[in-house]
């Protein structure tokens, strides 16, 4: 990528621009910057700033579904697979039929 070079005309229009557009906006005193603007359906919020413990409210813990851990899982796993290790090579160190 070539980096671009400006003049020092261009700097100074662009610290003009700057100062204006923050000029402009510190003059702005038209809109209320306190409430966000709302999409509809959510007309019926009020309160933008209130804290966490004002508005909350305490919900009935329900125990956890007892499901499989990773842990257990793998452990089926290598279980299922040392078993299916075992039986192939108890098939292929299988003694002849007269040998015993």
């Amino acid at each position: 990528m070539k980096p671009t070079t400006r003049t020092a005309q261009e700097l100074r229009d662009e610290v003009d621009l700057n100062d204006k557009v923050m000029e402009d906006a510190a003059a702005d005193d038209s809109q209320d910057l306190l409430e966000p603007e709302t999409v509809p359906g959510n007309d019926r919020i009020s309160a933008w700033d209130e804290s966490e413990d004002e508005a909350g409210h305490r919900v009935e813990s329900e125990p956890a579904v007892k499901d499989e851990t990773i842990a257990e899982q793998l452990v089926d796993a290598g279980n299922d697979e040392a078993g299916e290790e075992q039986r192939l090579s108890a098939a292929l160190n299988k003694p002849e039929d007269g040998q015993r």
